[in-house]
């Protein structure tokens, strides 16, 4: 990896830009780029001006530089692949046209393959208890409100009442220490819940620790969830039935998990009733709240309640990943920019990999070595 001080940036550069374009080809390397391309079946049979793996970077890009349009975002990836490789000056910028086309053969294959081959196991290091935190959060996020994406994404009646614009319901595991996310669901607003959680939480290992806001909580998913081997702190609708069997000394009590049908076995489970941060939409914090949580945990001695409460408090939540890219511009959500379904899931794959590049040249670790 080029070192910062061997860049001096041209006049009306910014350095953050240049160092930007090198975390992109430092942690997701050409080669790596070039497979998934491969891979999905977007290889080119002819050169052109653009090719696959340019394009791929520029994706990228677009979330480096949210308020910029794609001719300067295209100015700047070009810019910093040519001060990369040492060429005298970058190549022509293509036109807005060009670009658009280029996204459009890509589609979002390369992107979803290239994220599911750098999104690897967790980092080193173990939490209390020995577990390994992790957090599944789910986001919706605006998108533009073309025909395509109102028929996609807005719902059965379009874009309802509360909702201006159609919307992609993203869900994602992540871990608390780094907030690397290493596994990452797409459908539409409306989608189940379930079958998307079901899709990341396959990604679960043993070991770990999962923490869940409150709507992730069901018997299937939570048996599915514990049959990865994996421990759950999952937060309970309050009309849950969880009934009290024993009351444990940390305030803590051991209850069990009902299935839908007489002949689901029940499944013991631990409830926390504890206070919690109530957050705004943004995910600000307003004040508290009463909360439960359910724990597959049932040894109060290395994992006591309160300690369980504040875990869940600090974990780690979709907002923040949008923060740490800086792609907010004074909304509570970015609107993306695409306006096909196509081009939205590749720039949802697009986010996760810059947040994934921006992590791993935070932690100093990249996806090919």
């Amino acid at each position: 990896m080029a070192r910062t001080g061997q860049f001096s940036p041209e006049p009306g550069e910014r350095l953050a830009d240049l160092l930007g374009v090198c975390a992109l080809t430092w942690a997701l390397p050409g080669v790596l780029v070039d497979g998934a391309v491969e891979a999905a079946g977007r290889t080119e049979q002819r050169t052109r001006v653009l090719p696959a793996r340019t394009v791929v970077y520029f994706t990228l890009a677009l979330w480096l530089y949210p308020a910029s349009g794609y001719g300067e975002v295209m100015r700047l990836l070009l810019a910093g692949l040519a001060r990369k490789h040492r060429r005298a000056r970058p190549l022509a910028v293509p036109s807005t046209a060009a670009i658009t086309k280029a996204r459009q053969r890509l589609g979002p294959g390369p992107l979803r393959l290239l994220f599911e081959r750098v999104a690897g196991p967790a980092a080193d290091g173990r939490p209390p208890w020995q577990r390994h935190l992790m957090s599944l959060d789910v986001a919706l996020l605006d998108v533009p409100d073309s025909p395509d994406n109102r028929e996609a994404y807005g719902g059965s009646d379009g874009v309802s009442a509360g909702r201006p614009l159609p919307q992609v319901k993203v869900l994602a595991l992540a871990e608390n220490a780094t907030h690397a996310v290493r596994a990452a669901a797409l459908g539409t607003a409306d989608a189940a819940g379930a079958e998307l959680a079901r899709e990341v939480l396959a990604a679960l290992r043993p070991g770990q620790l999962v923490v869940a806001a409150r709507g992730a909580l069901s018997y299937d998913l939570w048996t599915s969830a514990r049959g990865c081997g994996a421990d759950l702190l999952w937060e309970a609708r309050p009309a849950l039935d969880l009934p009290p069997l024993r009351l444990l000394a940390d305030g803590s009590y051991l209850s069990r998990l009902a299935g839908p049908t007489a002949a689901d076995r029940l499944v013991p489970v631990r409830v926390v009733d504890c206070v919690l941060p109530a957050l705004d939409r943004s995910g600000r914090p307003t004040g508290t709240r009463a909360g439960r949580l359910v724990c597959s945990i049932l040894d109060p001695s290395g994992a006591p309640a309160a300690e369980l409460a504040g875990l869940y408090a600090e974990r780690w939540r979709l907002d923040t990943l949008i923060d740490e890219l800086g792609a907010r511009r004074g909304r509570s959500r970015p609107v993306l920019r695409s306006k096909s379904p196509a081009m939205v899931e590749q720039e949802v794959w697009a986010m996760l990999l810059t947040h994934h590049a921006i992590r791993a040249l935070v932690v100093g670790d990249s996806g090919d070595g």
